[in-house]
């Protein structure tokens, strides 16, 4: 099988990228400092190596599938990473809730798992941005 980036699959590596550093990024801050010692929610892991697959089959294999079965694809990669997104955030919700709205005597160490989580985020959002944009994107 040969592997090409073109500029149609270009846009579904982006987002597969962005991904990717949203869950190391995710994994690292889950089993190191402040949150070391909790339990690490693993939908967010699972959901993303599932998203990953999917785009990766969508991307080099789209010569043998119908232009449907991409989109379910793509589709489908898409809910799997905004799953992922949301238990991302609903698990350092009180990360936010103790450093942002209760101010007094939290460790710095929580603050800083809140600020690299908050960057793990972002990625997530930019690979939801890019697949939204693969959606409505001409495919060439």
């Amino acid at each position: 099988m040969k592997i090409e980036i073109t500029k149609s699959n270009s846009v579904t590596l982006a987002a597969m990228c962005s991904a990717l550093v949203g869950m190391i990024i995710y994994i690292i801050t889950s089993v190191t400092g402040y949150l070391a010692a909790s339990a690490v929610n693993p939908w967010p892991i699972i959901g993303t190596v599932l998203c990953m697959v999917l785009l990766w089959a969508a991307a080099f294999m789209s010569e043998k599938l119908t232009p449907v079965s991409l989109d379910l694809m793509t589709a489908a990669g898409f809910v799997m990473l905004l799953v992922s997104f949301y238990f991302f955030v609903m698990s350092r919700v009180s990360l936010a809730a103790d450093v942002y709205f209760i101010p007094v005597n939290y460790p710095q160490a929580e603050a800083t798992a809140l600020h690299i989580s908050i960057v793990g985020v972002v990625f997530y959002l930019l690979a939801l941005l890019a697949l939204i944009t693969e959606g409505f994107r001409k495919k060439a």
